[in-house]
């Protein structure tokens, strides 16, 4: 298992579906005033994350648990650890979405992670390929409190 520090962990996802930006919540229309939109880019890149689809989560013990990526939930997961701090994954899909693929990710001095992957396969009938990028950071111990400078109801909205 790999060894990260407890607290507050902010992420951020990038990639795309068939060559096409995966939409994050900067991009649905009315999710975010124009205030937290700017508050929230502010803060991503304070923390030194991309700009894509954030999340905010809780590591409460020093086992990092890798998260499962978006929009998965009938695929099954295996990472398979090359050292202590970084291995690959191995994906594959049954449900809407058939498919398969493959990743890896890092574990960098117990308070950054990266995961990145790929897949190809179909979905009711179409072909799709994926390809996402995640970057976790992390924030601070305390998981009860926005990470400083974020509008507590923008951290709400993250979880």
């Amino acid at each position: 298992s790999v060894s990260v520090k407890p607290g507050l962990w902010a992420s951020s996802t990038t990639g795309t579906v068939n060559g096409h930006k995966l939409p994050s919540i900067f991009d649905i229309k009315g999710a975010l005033t124009p205030q937290q939109k700017s508050s929230l880019a502010a803060g991503m890149q304070q923390l030194g994350l991309p700009v894509g689809s954030p999340n905010l989560s809780c590591q409460e013990t020093e086992t990092f648990a890798l998260p499962k990526p978006q929009q998965t939930e009938q695929c099954t997961f295996n990472a398979v650890p090359t050292d202590s701090t970084s291995g690959t994954i191995k994906m594959s899909c049954a449900g809407e979405l058939k498919g398969s693929g493959e990743g890896r990710y890092k574990v960098t001095g117990k308070t950054m992670a990266t995961m990145d992957w790929r897949m190809e396969g179909t979905t009711q009938c179409a072909p799709i390929k994926v390809e996402q990028t995640t970057v976790y950071k992390w924030v601070q111990a305390d998981c009860s409190q926005p990470p400083k400078g974020m509008d507590p109801a923008l951290a709400e909205m993250l979880k």
